[in-house]
């Protein structure tokens, strides 16, 4: 008897194409793995750091409960079709630092792979907004999977769960 030594994949997305891709990449190795999906949406806290627009912004945390709430919303939504093929997943919204978060819900729920889109920013886009996927993998204490929008397209997922699996 064969028990797959991968049971929980968390699966991060912002709900762009790429993050699409990587749902869908996640879902297909839960299926041949059967494992349970953590689909996680992390609602950055743009207002973490206050200054002279706090007279601007007003009720920021009601923006952030209006962020959380759709985009719980979006997630039941991605859940759907996941649960069609008979898939568990599981979903949260969480507040934060994207990067952080990811890690530590990775660790909340005892994941134990996380798939994830990588934007393949590159210039001075990467020097601003750095990578998210970047800081996930170096402070991870699972393995990560970056699938981009490119090597998605490339890639058959047809896996035998045998060969993923310890004896």
């Amino acid at each position: 008897m064969t028990t797959s030594i991968v049971r929980k994949i968390l699966v991060p997305t912002d709900f762009s194409d790429a993050s699409d891709q990587a749902v869908e990449y996640g879902a297909r190795l839960a299926c041949a793995l059967g494992a349970t999906v953590y689909l996680v949406h992390v609602v950055e806290d743009t207002y973490a750091m206050h200054g002279a627009w706090d007279y601007y912004v007003r009720d920021t945390a009601e923006i952030l409960d209006r962020q959380a709430d759709i985009a719980r919303s979006k997630l039941a939504d991605a859940a759907v079709p996941l649960e069609k093929r008979g898939l568990q997943v599981a979903t949260e919204a969480r507040l934060g630092s994207a990067a952080d978060e990811i890690v530590l819900a990775a660790q909340h729920y005892g994941a134990d792979l996380i798939v994830m889109a990588t934007h393949g920013r590159s210039g001075l886009p990467h020097l601003l907004l750095g990578s998210v996927a970047e800081r996930v993998i170096r402070h991870a204490t699972c393995p990560v999977v970056a699938v981009t929008a490119q090597a998605f397209e490339h890639v058959g997922l047809t896996l035998d769960a045998n060969e993923l699996a310890l004896a």
